[in-house]
């Protein structure tokens, strides 16, 4: 066996190594995305939570979804003057988008922004009506076309409390 064989037989198996390993890899990462999404998302509402007790009595916060599918959203600080006549829409805190992440469940999408209080509830409008505070809503995120990986962002509405299950 000369020299140049022994080369091509090793970068075949190379290839077909890195091949075995990157489609398991790939799927890995893919099941991930949805509660890595999860996970980033809990965070940024207990900075909004945060922000808005650590405003004044009318400032608040809002998380605004700009798409469901992928999901990319806005926070920002202070409440839009369309829905609470006491605050207005402040400065931009965080933009997130993760490709391949879907918002397939929960009250929250483009036309209905998740609302913050300097006293720590959360709040939204549907149908220009004011949600009850006194229930606990669920954001289900999934990874593009994969049902069964669902994560979920459960949040008190009266409370504030955020939860992973």
């Amino acid at each position: 066996m000369t020299l140049l064989e022994l080369t091509v037989v090793l970068a075949t198996l190379a290839l077909a190594a890195a091949l075995f390993l990157i489609t398991p890899f790939t799927a890995y990462l893919h099941g991930r995305a949805a509660s890595d999404a999860a996970a980033t998302m809990a965070q940024d509402v207990a900075l909004l939570e945060r922000i808005a007790q650590n405003g004044g009595a009318n400032d608040g916060a809002t998380l605004n979804v700009v798409s469901t599918n992928p999901l990319a959203y806005d926070c920002f600080y202070g409440r839009p003057n369309a829905i609470d006549p006491n605050s207005v829409l402040g400065p931009k805190i965080v933009h997130r988008s993760f490709d391949g992440v879907a918002l397939t469940g929960g009250p929250v999408d483009p036309a209905t922004p998740l609302l913050f209080a300097s006293n720590g509830s959360i709040q939204y409008v549907s149908a220009g009506v004011w949600a009850d505070q006194h229930q606990t809503i669920q954001l289900t995120l999934t990874p593009s076309g994969d049902e069964a990986r669902a994560s979920h962002v459960e949040l008190d509405l009266f409370t504030g409390g955020i939860s992973l299950p």
